[in-house]
Formats: C-alpha cells, sequence, structure tokens
C-alpha cells in the first residue's frame, strides 16, 4: 500500500472537495480515487458505535486486530476473544444503548473519539449516561489498542 501525502494548499488544490482542511493540515490517501483516511476512521468509529447499539458483538471484534488490546477502568481484556465475552456480558446486563459521537481526532495510527454512551439496566431499568473519552491505536486498520476513560458523574 502507498500513500501520498499532501500539504497546505496542495492539498486545497488536489483535494477541493474537502472542506474542513486548514493551512498545514495533512491528509493521506491510498490513491486518487479513494477517500481520505480521516473518512476512513470515521466510518470505523461509526461502526464500532453501531456494534454496541445492536448488542452485535461478532460485529464488533470485525475491526480489532487478533492480538488486541481492550481497557475500560477496572478491567483489561486481551484478544478478540476476550473483547467478545466482555461485550457478550455487556449485552446480557444492559439495552437501549445508544452512542453519541462528539469528535474524532486522528493522527498517524493513533486516534482520540470523545463520545455521549446511554444505556438502561436489564435488571433495575435504571437509564444512565457516561460521559467516555477513548484512545485507540490502528495497524493495517485494525484496532490494537482501545482505551476508555469514562465519566460518569459530571451529568
Amino acid at each position: 500500500m502507498s500513500y501520498s501525502t499532501f500539504t497546505g494548499s496542495a492539498v486545497a488544490a488536489n483535494l477541493h472537495s474537502c472542506s474542513n482542511l486548514s493551512k498545514g493540515s495533512i491528509i493521506a490517501m491510498l490513491s486518487p480515487d479513494t477517500k481520505p483516511i480521516e473518512s476512513t476512521i470515521s466510518e470505523l468509529i461509526q461502526r464500532q458505535a453501531q456494534a454496541w447499539e445492536t448488542a452485535d458483538s461478532d460485529k464488533l471484534i470485525a475491526d480489532f486486530a487478533e492480538d488486541s488490546v481492550f481497557i475500560v477502568p477496572g478491567s483489561r481484556f486481551r484478544g478478540k476473544q476476550q473483547i467478545k465475552a466482555a461485550a457478550d456480558d455487556y449485552f446480557a446486563q444492559v439495552t437501549e444503548t445508544k452512542i453519541t459521537i462528539n469528535a474524532i481526532i486522528f493522527q498517524g495510527n493513533k486516534g482520540a473519539v470523545e463520545w455521549i454512551w446511554r444505556q438502561r439496566n436489564k435488571e433495575t431499568g435504571e437509564l444512565s449516561k457516561v460521559e467516555d473519552a477513548i484512545i485507540f491505536e490502528l495497524d493495517q486498520r485494525k484496532i490494537t489498542y482501545w482505551r476508555e476513560y469514562m465519566d460518569n458523574k459530571s451529568q
């Protein structure tokens, strides 16, 4: 896979359809016929949100590398099987998961997501909301590291 990199006014000249570029921005392209890397990352994050919302652990782990690490406060899961088991355990306990993506930041192979997570506890019926920030890393377009920092106090 080869990448071409454009900067500054060359971006504007070559990618006139991209409206959110500032002077000095860098966008990596696979080829002139493909979408910017940023679009691919946005789609990956959208898929992750949708997998959680639809309780689909198979779709969830599809974006993860075999030896990936998934960390949430108090727990660490290694590999697709452990991540899938943790997701299935979560899906057994909650329903009505809704995610609102506020921001996606990506540079090189690292990124961050800020989203708001809402869910209903199946046993108690309680609805909860958590502000969640995620740091992630990719290798060959697969998630190798996913760490969540959750704030459920400032609502």
